[in-house]
């Protein structure tokens, strides 16, 4: 049969399995399906996030792109700072978003901490159920 490994878990299917089996027990072809099922599920989210992204890239582009000269007399003051604040509220939806995106395909809470460079504790306080991540463009 040759060296084939189980799906989940990766340890070597004994010679005389079946042909055809891709895991080395019940319990890990169910988790393997379970995570397939999360990260059909999680589409959605992926979606968000990658709108998210685009919106704050389209952003940064465009603040990028300002004029170099100096204001005319009469233009308002402050137009920079007040351009450049919206990419911290923006990228504040794009982690809300990914942090949505990564617990509906599963992830538990200490590897969404790690992530974002946090503890698991952190993490859960800061984007659990009681702040509900919002979609892209839906504000937040």
């Amino acid at each position: 049969m040759g060296d084939v490994r189980c799906g989940w878990c990766g340890v070597r299917l004994p010679e005389a399995a079946a042909r055809g089996r891709r895991y080395c027990t019940p319990a890990h072809r169910q988790a393997a399906w379970r995570a397939r099922r999360r990260w059909r599920e999680a589409a959605p989210a992926r979606k968000g996030v990658a709108a998210a992204g685009e919106l704050l890239l389209l952003h940064v582009t465009s603040v990028a792109r300002m004029p170099v000269e100096p204001p005319r007399p009469g233009s308002p003051v402050g137009w920079n700072c007040a351009a450049v604040a919206r990419v911290s509220d923006l990228a504040g939806q794009l982690v809300r978003a990914a942090v949505l995106a990564d617990r509906q395909a599963g992830a538990s809470w200490a590897q969404i901490g790690a992530g974002l460079g946090i503890s698991a504790e952190a993490a859960r306080s800061r984007f659990g159920r009681s702040r509900r991540a919002a979609p892209a463009g839906q504000g937040g």
